[in-house]
């Protein structure tokens, strides 16, 4: 067979199966985002809302107004890796390498925090947690296990990193965490994590929780 025939049918067959696998992936990604939503809708129940769409397959952002007094806002962002995208898949997972949820949130400025801790999975920055985490020079880094999985236990106040280790020890997958920090300057407590519908529930409803102890709230 003459090369650019074949050519000619591989490319064919390649654009048609990129096509077929687009419609059917891109369905997996927007079912992920509904559910997200409900989910998130569900625990917070805010009073006001304010979604952003990054991008119809790749995530969303949003802004949520909650009625508790120390907690104003709660930010969630998710980024979800192209599966609708057969030829970009693979470098996706390398890079992107798995669907990501952030959640932010926000305090009054009046909110005192003692200090500041973070819990980072080693190896979630690729570039080292030294570049990752200000001011890291003047606190202690220590390493732990969660789970058989190594964790980096960043702090300057020690009662403020267990109460971090508390909230990974309550959550049925603790492994999903890749950072999380409270840190007093910016009044907020940060999450970015691992998104699994099937565990999403629990970790959304008691990082809720856990902000609002922080503050004695109930």
């Amino acid at each position: 067979m003459d090369p650019f025939v074949l050519l000619f049918i591989i490319v064919v067959v390649l654009a048609g199966v990129s096509v077929v696998w687009f419609y059917r992936k891109r369905k997996v990604n927007l079912m992920i985002q509904e559910k997200t939503i409900r989910i998130l809708e569900k625990v917070y129940q805010p009073y006001d809302k304010k979604y952003t769409v990054i991008g119809i397959y790749v995530g969303f952002s949003a802004l949520y107004k909650i009625l508790k007094k120390s907690l104003k806002t709660v930010e969630v962002v998710t980024l979800l890796i192209p599966r609708q995208s057969l030829m970009y898949l693979p470098i996706a997972k390398l890079t992107s390498r798995f669907d990501k949820i952030f959640i932010i949130y926000h305090y009054d400025k009046d909110t005192h925090f003692p200090g500041e801790a973070h819990l980072v999975r080693k190896g979630y920055y690729r570039l080292g947690i030294k570049r990752a985490i200000h001011g890291i020079e003047k606190m202690h880094v220590e390493k732990t296990k969660i789970n058989g999985k190594t964790y980096y236990m960043i702090y300057n106040n020690r009662r403020v990193m267990d109460k971090i280790m508390e909230l990974a020890k309550r959550l049925k997958n603790p492994l999903l965490l890749q950072h999380v920090a409270i840190v007093p300057k910016l009044h907020r407590l940060y999450i970015a994590s691992k998104l699994d519908l099937r565990y999403l529930e629990d970790l959304v409803s008691k990082t809720y929780d856990f902000a609002q102890e922080l503050v004695g709230e109930q």
